[in-house]
């Protein structure tokens, strides 16, 4: 079981690291981005630098979910599995869209820009890529929910990234980037939140904590 918390201990790490790459991602690189992504923006280093760590960012939230769902499976029941199915989904399918971005569609960009225009403005492209976000969107929002509902990582943590998914879209569409800027934020800020209760195995509103037959008292 040490090796169980140890594991659980190391998906937290990795939250916290997806927590801080999506601040940064978002607050630094994306707005120097065009909202229409060509083969000129493609081709661009700070294309390549921000799908790279956003691929990172994907890797480690993958992981993320991981940890959160083992330390809570005791608690969690079906809704739980299910939430963590969908989320454990939605970052595989996220990371296989920034892997693409990185060594596919930049690379089809500076050998046939027009290919990779044409590419970008296919609606087979573009459903694959808004399911890769809405599988992701919905299992991170039913993962909040599991954390808020078992009470055994911190319910601020799991409420602001509920709210976090809420306020990107709805501050971006109100002030565009700078709105999606603070959205994302609030969103990486509750991730950071429940990986740091991983790595510290400190929960609120619970004095000890269950991985199947271990208990140890807080």
């Amino acid at each position: 079981m040490s090796d169980l918390r140890s594991f659980i201990r190391g998906c937290g790490i990795s939250l916290i690291l997806g927590g801080v790459l999506t601040i940064i991602i978002n607050a630094f690189l994306t707005p120097f981005l065009p909202v229409n992504q060509t083969a000129n923006v493609m081709v661009t280093n700070v294309f390549l630098v921000r799908q790279i760590a956003s691929g990172f960012a994907a890797f480690f939230l993958l992981l993320g979910t991981i940890g959160l769902h083992l330390a809570q499976r005791s608690r969690s029941g079906w809704f739980g599995s299910l939430a963590f199915i969908i989320a454990f989904i939605g970052g595989g399918l996220l990371l296989s869209v920034e892997f693409a971005d990185v060594f596919v569609l930049r690379a089809v960009a500076q050998i046939a820009p027009q290919t990779a225009d044409a590419l970008d403005k296919s609606s087979l492209l573009n459903t694959g890529f808004a399911l890769a976000i809405g599988f992701f969107a919905l299992g991170w929002l039913l993962m909040a929910i599991n954390a808020w509902k078992t009470k055994l990582l911190p319910r601020w943590a799991a409420i602001t990234t509920f709210a976090g998914l809420f306020l990107i879209s709805i501050l971006q569409a109100l002030f565009g980037i700078g709105g999606a800027v603070i959205g994302n934020a609030v969103f990486g800020a509750g991730l950071i939140g429940l990986g740091w209760a991983l790595v510290a195995e400190r929960y609120s509103n619970e004095a000890a904590y269950d991985f199947g037959s271990l208990k140890k008292s807080g």
